[in-house]
């Protein structure tokens, strides 16, 4: 494959790896909202529970307590379901990782062999150069040695 055609495949492999790097940090950004949320949930919880047993040694209401283990139920449930949602979000940032990774490779092994036929593209003329040098060097020593 020519270096032209290489430089094209390579320019489409910069610009995937450019959306795949934009989507390995967005799934950074979307786990990262996640895990916090979670971690607010636990914060939430951990208060609640915390005013429920100042309130529990100060007696509380049958009724009030109920309330209380009913909204603390609820709260286990959204953080049960907060934690797969931060499983599934890590799962997605793995995939996205692997995806980034793969697309750099990619555009790295692309760039290496673009840098490669450049490389032969200018010894090919530095060796022509040379042969066509070395050819009028012969023509004038050829001329030189007729002339005498």
């Amino acid at each position: 494959m020519d270096a032209k055609k290489i430089g094209k495949v390579a320019t489409v492999a910069r610009s995937a790896e450019q959306k795949t790097t934009h989507a390995l940090q967005e799934s950074q950004k979307q786990h990262q909202q996640k895990c916090d949320q979670l971690d607010q949930l636990h914060a939430f919880k951990l208060e609640y529970e915390t005013n429920l047993g100042h309130l529990g040694g100060k007696g509380i209401a049958a009724r009030q307590l109920q309330d209380y283990r009913l909204f603390l139920t609820k709260l286990d449930q959204s953080i049960d379901q907060q934690s797969r949602a931060v499983e599934a979000s890590l799962t997605d940032l793995d995939v996205a990782r692997e995806q980034s990774l793969a697309t750099t490779r990619r555009r790295t092994s692309l760039d290496k062999l673009l840098d490669q036929r450049h490389l032969e593209f200018r010894q090919g003329i530095a060796k022509a150069e040379q042969k066509e040098s070395d050819e009028n060097s012969l023509m004038r020593r050829f001329s030189d040695l007729r002339s005498d």
